[in-house]
């Protein structure tokens, strides 16, 4: 954990070709640092590398710094074949470059502390991490007390808790589940161990898994459908078979002497022979669907191999444990809103507007909820009361560039440009780098007839991210 954000020091060089983008990549180092070059269609961009994700145990990927802004580079080595490949997530876009925003969300679980800028995406104070790693106070929780008075009882201890507050130390990190809504007021970065997780976020999981390939960060999901979890009475948990504070070297070893302290008694003599591998037979290392060519063990514990089976996809959505009882309806909408974007779900959409238009008086002053409301009924191409919704969204977070975007196309689609020209510009005022408000702006500047204007907001931009001009 300790290597999981790291500087560019020490990573391959190579090149790799994206053949769906006709995309060239080149990763070097000079006098400066590690650089990474993408070159498409006789145009290149250039950006030096910030910091590097992940600890390598399968695969680097890597984020760039422009001005006080995080972003994503579009590629990641991986360890497992030695290969540069494209990122998760970039695999058919037409046009990958250095503009995918990094909120603290996504690096969160990579590294210590992030210190992002209060209201905004992407943006970072100019210590983007006060600790790169992951540190003790993420599973410890504070360790001002334990530094003053240094005795058992200072500070959490994960295996003294139970449950839920025992389980969420490893579920902040080690369950994406399908969508993370936050509570009202709340980050992801508000959780403190020896709470439950809900007391910050609920996430939610698809009510019936595939036996296809699985989710790299899915492991408390796939234990819990384990017979071995199921009847151990809740004390089984991730510290049974896991100690964070040890790298296993053997790890076939490892692993069988935590299978026999269960099992020992129950399993023939030949079964548990010395050398045997439980790991191997017993929890399967399948492909992933969100981790590019990465393949990652399956806790789901299984008394055979199994075969895999894609089988059907599954749309619907339970919390993999239930928010305090008002925000139940709240953070299911949200949930369902979100999810149903991404898999285009018109019934998902319709549900998802059912529950939060419901509750909808009663969250008036909650961005997240009007904001989701608005997004559905301009999807469903109801321009006015999307707008309606988006004023009141930019109303309760007026400093939140993406909230003004979403206004501007809105009032677009009602014919208010010169409104939505307003919005687009107070947007890019509050962040400059926000490529949907550039895109938007810079193609209503040329139906004005505005072409210098419009050039120049692209030049800005491009120069920004890297592109040679």
């Amino acid at each position: 954990m300790a290597r999981a954000l790291s500087l560019p020091a020490g990573q391959p060089r190579g090149t790799f070709e994206h053949a769906y983008s006709h995309t060239s990549f080149t990763t070097y180092a000079d006098s400066a640092g590690l650089r990474q070059v993408l070159t498409r269609n006789g145009e290149v961009a250039e950006q030096p590398i910030a910091y590097v994700i992940g600890s390598g145990s399968h695969a680097f990927g890597y984020l760039v710094r422009v001005g006080d802004h995080l972003f994503q580079s579009p590629i990641c080595y991986y360890t497992q074949s030695r290969s540069w490949g494209i990122a998760p997530g970039y695999e058919m876009d037409p046009h990958p470059d250095f503009s995918r925003p990094v909120p603290v969300a996504c690096v969160l679980c990579h590294a210590g502390r992030p210190e992002a800028l209060d209201s905004t995406l992407n943006r970072y104070r100019d210590r983007a991490f006060s600790a790169e790693g992951i540190s003790c106070e993420r599973c410890h929780g504070p360790a001002d007390e334990h530094l003053r008075r240094p005795v058992p009882g200072s500070i959490v201890n994960p295996a003294k808790l139970t449950g839920a507050r025992r389980d969420s130390v490893c579920e902040q990190c080690h369950l994406a589940g399908e969508v993370r809504i936050a509570n009202p007021g709340k980050s992801p970065a508000d959780y403190v161990p020896g709470e439950s997780l809900e007391d910050t976020l609920t996430i939610y999981v698809r009510t019936r898994l595939s036996g296809g390939p699985i989710k790299v960060v899915s492991h408390a999901e796939q234990l819990a459908l384990s017979a071995c979890a199921r009847k151990s009475g809740g004390k089984l948990w991730c510290g049974t078979c896991h100690n964070p504070h040890q790298s296993v070297t053997h790890a076939a070893a490892y692993f069988r002497e935590r299978c026999l302290g269960c099992h020992a008694a129950t399993l023939n003599k030949a079964h548990a022979a010395e050398g045997r591998d439980c790991v191997a037979c017993h929890m399967q290392r399948k492909p992933t669907s969100d981790g590019g060519h990465t393949i990652f063990t399956d806790h789901r514990i299984v008394r055979r191999p199994e075969a895999s089976d894609a089988g059907d996809p599954v749309f619907d959505l339970k919390p993999w444990r239930e928010p305090q009882a008002d925000l139940r309806e709240r953070n299911l909408g949200l949930a369902l809103a979100d999810f149903a974007t991404q898999k285009k779900s018109a019934a998902q959409m319709v549900e998802a507007f059912r529950l939060l238009y419901r509750i909808e008086k009663k969250f008036s002053s909650d961005p997240a909820v009007v904001s989701a409301l608005a997004s559905l009924l301009f999807i469903a191409e109801d321009t006015q009361e999307a707008e309606k919704r988006y004023r009141q969204a930019v109303a309760l977070r007026p400093d939140f560039a993406p909230y003004q975007v979403n206004l501007a196309a809105a009032l677009l689609k009602d014919g208010k440009n010169q409104e939505a020209r307003e919005c687009l510009e107070k947007a890019l005022q509050l962040d400059p780098l926000l490529q949907s408000g550039v895109e938007i702006l810079s193609r209503l500047y040329r139906e004005s007839g505005e072409k210098e204007q419009a050039d120049a907001l692209q030049i800005r931009y491009r120069t920004a991210m890297g592109y040679k001009q």
